[in-house]
């Protein structure tokens, strides 16, 4: 398993696929899964657009009005972000699962792989598991 570390800001989106499909290559697994698995509570691991900058920015503020930090939480965090942070990472989900075909991730034209901060500044990591059939 291959380990990536983000010295992450403030709920942020931060482009993980080079490094995904660097570590996928790197295994030599032809035919099989990439796992990426974040084993945090107040972050996500997703799939956006990444052709348009705009698209971004449109996940980003519609996840901000989904969950609000000011939301009047049951369970109280320090920071106050933390709270907003559960819920969101509920939300994205903490992995997500692409076929690896020919040594290579399967993904659409637009498609890429997201880290998302909802709550930071933190080190946070992303463990990438490459199988094979």
């Amino acid at each position: 398993m291959d380990t990536i570390v983000l010295k992450t800001k403030e709920h942020e989106l931060y482009n993980i696929t080079d490094r995904v499909i660097e570590i996928v290559e790197k295994s030599g697994v032809k035919d099989g899964l990439c796992l990426v698995y974040t084993p945090h509570s107040t972050a996500g691991v997703l799939v956006a657009c990444g052709i348009d900058p705009n698209a971004l920015t449109d996940v980003d503020n519609f996840i901000r009005k989904l969950v609000p930090i000011e939301t009047p939480f049951a369970h109280t965090c320090d920071p106050k972000t933390d709270a907003a942070g559960h819920l969101k990472a509920i939300l994205t989900n903490v992995q997500q699962t692409f076929p690896v075909e020919n040594g290579k991730v399967l993904l659409g034209s637009s498609q890429e792989i997201y880290f998302a901060e909802y709550d930071g500044p933190r080190e946070r990591k992303v463990y990438v598991k490459v199988v094979g059939e």
